[in-house]
């Protein structure tokens, strides 16, 4: 004995019903998804954090009507904030103010939770209406913040949204500090901080190129320095104490150059500089005024207590149009060696 069994109408267009709602939502999620690896896309395909922090900004802005928003790097060695990435809708030039108090974003990081304050509590422009802490277990890398928004509220579901961009821009930010350190490390010399060898080649050639391919008038000048009587340091103080000695000469140096003059370590305790849109009387002015600052200047032995004196002696000279790198070097050289040999401690130009 069979029977059949009747289907009910109603039952049938809950199902239909509930099927569309269905692929709705796995439509929308597939949207959302597709949109987050746009974003993850653009924000790892750069390691500029200048690059990075427009690309957070801009995916902010694809979800919520902002009209002032911010990216901030934290540093954890001076515990302080640089703005990388400003948004404003009413300028194409927009600025943080720079009354901003900027160590609220420090409580948000210590806390690692995102701070949100309705737009309708706002007392002032430039306020925090959204704060998102970008960090992982090793490191605070620092915050994105919403100031002005054109809409009532931030709703949960673009919260979570929010949270996950801050997610890849945590990682974004991460991948180009870490890539900045590899590169600073591998042009700056370890001890004391300015270039190596190599990078002063490689900005010679730029200099020398650059003079003529213009072919003008104004030349760039080499210094060639050495510190005198270093091994007498390192035997009677120590190696330790000789280190001392090249940090201290190098802090005298950048304290008495100009921003455009490139200092490098070119072995050992001898250094180079370069400078730019120089003639004989301002190298030579430059050499006079960097011996005379390292003459003057002690260096503290702390086993002894005892101020030791140092000095340096400079060859100098310029370049002309019919130099090759090793040429100017090498005339730059026995300068410093004449400037060695006939009593150390200053300056002859070739």
């Amino acid at each position: 004995m069979s029977s059949d069994r009747q289907i009910d109408p109603e039952d049938t267009s809950e199902l239909l019903q509930r099927i569309y709602v269905l692929e709705s939502e796995l439509e929308a999620i597939r949207l959302q998804t597709n949109v987050l690896l746009d974003i993850a896309r653009a924000l790892n395909a750069s390691l500029d954090p200048k690059v990075i922090a427009s690309n957070i900004i801009s995916a902010i802005a694809s979800l919520i009507s902002i009209d002032q928003a911010s990216v901030c790097l934290y540093n954890e060695k001076t515990q302080d904030f640089q703005v990388i990435g400003v948004f404003d809708s009413q300028t194409i030039t927009p600025q943080i103010p720079p009354d901003l108090d900027l160590s609220f974003l420090l409580q948000v990081l210590d806390k690692g939770v995102t701070y949100y304050c309705p737009p309708g509590n706002r007392r002032q422009d430039w306020e925090w209406i959204c704060c998102l802490p970008l960090q992982n277990a090793q490191h605070k890398t620092g915050t994105i913040n919403i100031h002005a928004i054109r809409q009532t509220e931030i709703t949960s579901e673009q919260m979570r949204f929010l949270e996950t961009v801050a997610g890849h821009a945590t990682s974004a930010l991460e991948n180009a500090l870490l890539y900045a350190i590899v590169q600073r490390e591998s042009i700056t010399d370890g001890l004391t901080g300015v270039y190596n060898h190599r990078y002063f080649q490689k900005r010679l050639r730029e200099y020398i190129s650059l003079c003529q391919r213009h072919k003008r008038s104004v030349t760039f000048g080499l210094l060639m320095i050495d510190v005198d009587n270093f091994k007498q340091f390192n035997d009677k103080y120590g190696h330790q104490f000789g280190d001392t000695v090249l940090q201290t000469i190098v802090i005298e140096l950048r304290n008495n150059l100009r921003e455009e003059d490139l200092i490098a370590r070119y072995g050992g305790e001898e250094f180079v500089i370069l400078i730019p849109e120089a003639t004989e009387k301002i190298v030579l002015f430059i050499s006079e005024k960097i011996r005379d600052v390292v003459e003057k200047t002690k260096v503290l032995h702390q086993a002894t207590g005892i101020d030791v004196s140092v000095t340096i002696s400079i060859g100098v000279t310029l370049w002309r149009s019919s130099d090759s790198p090793a040429s100017l070097i090498s005339r730059a050289d026995h300068a410093l060696y004449e400037a060695k040999t006939t009593g150390r401690n200053q300056s002859v130009f070739k």
